[in-house]
């Protein structure tokens, strides 16, 4: 009876120990899930987090780029555009000045000359005289800042503007350098021409002016 009663209690032991075990796996098994689940959801929190943090640093580096090329962009601009003061008083202003405006990409035209020149070795020797008659700016690299180089030309009759991406207001400020000689003017797909811009042209004595592609001018006719 004795031995009989011993092994029950050890099989109850047993069955004891076994629950016991089930429940210790059974809570390590939630545990372990749980854990997996979040670092699951951590995962794609942090995928989900880092993809966005991606792709604002890609905009961010793309507007760096943007700005970095328009920093470049405006001191070369500022450099090409620059006066040459001694090669002004050297060689006279109507020379200096096509210089300035064939070094751009623009064409001139001298007083008894029947044809644009638009390359800059194309030039007489520097000991010619040269009188600046008409200026064709078509794509050209110019802007307000070479202007000051119209100073001096007396005879520039006719000038054209077309698809001069730095050319702005000021520019237009700038032509009244030109009030006494400056007859024919054409502004066509200059996009920073505005009104504002046009209003300074008041002070030209133009016969006539010609305006067209300019998205920030609202009303042509009135010029």
């Amino acid at each position: 009876m004795a031995g009989s009663q011993r092994s029950r209690e050890a099989i109850q032991l047993q069955i004891q120990q076994d629950w016991a075990n089930r429940e210790y796996i059974e809570i390590i098994t939630v545990s372990i899930k749980k854990i997996t689940d979040f670092l699951n959801s951590f995962d794609l929190s942090c995928r989900s987090k880092l993809a966005l943090l991606n792709e604002k640093l890609t905009t961010l580096e793309r507007k760096i780029d943007y700005l970095e090329a328009c920093v470049t962009k405006g001191v070369l601009n500022k450099v090409f555009n620059a006066v040459d003061e001694e090669r002004r008083i050297k060689f006279g202003p109507n020379r200096a000045c096509a210089e300035w405006l064939l070094r751009n990409g623009a064409s001139v035209k001298f007083k008894n000359h029947s044809e644009y020149l638009k390359d800059y070795n194309g030039l007489p020797e520097e000991d010619f005289p040269l009188i600046l008659e008409e200026v064709f700016a078509d794509g050209a690299s110019i802007s307000h800042y070479g202007f000051d180089n119209f100073k001096g030309c007396k005879h520039v009759s006719k000038i054209q503007f077309h698809n001069c991406t730095f050319l702005e207001n000021v520019a237009m400020d700038k032509l009244l350098i030109l009030r006494e000689c400056l007859k024919h003017l054409c502004i066509s797909n200059c996009q920073d021409i505005t009104d504002l811009g046009l209003l300074k042209l008041a002070g030209l004595k133009l016969a006539t002016l010609e305006l067209s592609n300019l998205r920030y001018v609202e009303n042509k006719k009135i010029y």
